[in-house]
């Protein structure tokens, strides 16, 4: 039996400042600005090799807000979604997306649509992004957060690892060539009632190419580290994300 979801459509990222974010994501991925409505609202997208970034303005807090995932068969979805407790937003929703009730994925935003074959077009040359490699959620509980991606989403749970030296258990749960990761703090726990959305970990094939353009093009950008995960390394950008924590990372 094929799984639910078969990939990650798009990460959809509030601005406060749509122009300004604009530019600054067009230099963060090398990547040109696609003009679009979202929903009914102005926005941009930036095609990477695996999912799309898409940027929309909002008066809130700026920061990570709706992760779209890509269904085969969004019929078979809407049908499934309420067996397994999972509630589809009717007013926000239509034939081609669907809007899962936050109060039914533990807060966060999460949507449906169809399954696209992602049209790559001119992919960044090398040293620059190539793709998302993690998209992040905070947890205050891991088993009941697993139990929702795993159990009732259906992504494949590859990985689940506590580590008292990082101060956190981490879940990774494979969605197409990509990972949704969950952190779970251990000395200063969330509320177990809810998630939040964390960051996003984006993927290089050079990283000292990538770290030199990003520090050329007015970013601040930490030293390059080894990565938690053996055989990769990393580097944080420290700002111009507008409100989404970001990791670059290479494996080597």
């Amino acid at each position: 039996m094929s799984r639910m979801i078969s990939q990650l459509d798009s990460v959809v990222v509030g601005v406060n400042d749509l122009a300004g974010a604009t530019v600054d994501y067009a230099a963060l991925t090398g990547t040109r600005a696609q003009e679009g409505d979202f929903r009914g609202d102005s926005s941009v997208s930036f095609q990477l090799a695996n999912t799309s970034l898409r940027l929309v303005e909002t008066a809130e807090r700026q920061g990570l807000k709706q992760l779209v995932f890509g269904c085969p068969d969004l019929d078979i979805a809407r049908h499934r979604l309420p067996n397994v407790g999972i509630e589809i937003a009717d007013d926000a929703s239509d034939d081609h997306f669907l809007v899962l009730k936050p109060e039914t994925t533990r807060s966060v935003n999460l949507a449906l649509t169809a399954a696209r074959d992602v049209e790559l077009g001119v992919l960044p040359s090398r040293g620059v992004l190539s793709g998302l490699d993690h998209a992040v959620l905070a947890s205050g509980d891991g088993d009941f957060t697993s139990a929702l991606l795993s159990g009732r989403l259906q992504l494949d749970m590859r990985l689940d690892l506590t580590n008292e030296n990082w101060d956190a258990r981490l879940m990774f749960f494979r969605c197409g060539d990509l990972i949704v990761e969950v952190y779970q703090p251990l000395s200063k726990p969330l509320g177990p009632e809810r998630d939040r959305f964390f960051g996003l970990s984006w993927r290089t094939d050079n990283i000292e190419a990538t770290h030199s353009a990003l520090t050329e093009r007015g970013f601040d950008v930490s030293e390059i580290r080894s990565g938690r995960r053996p055989g990769t390394r990393v580097c944080s950008v420290r700002d111009k994300t507008h409100g989404v924590p970001t990791l670059i990372l290479c494996k080597d």
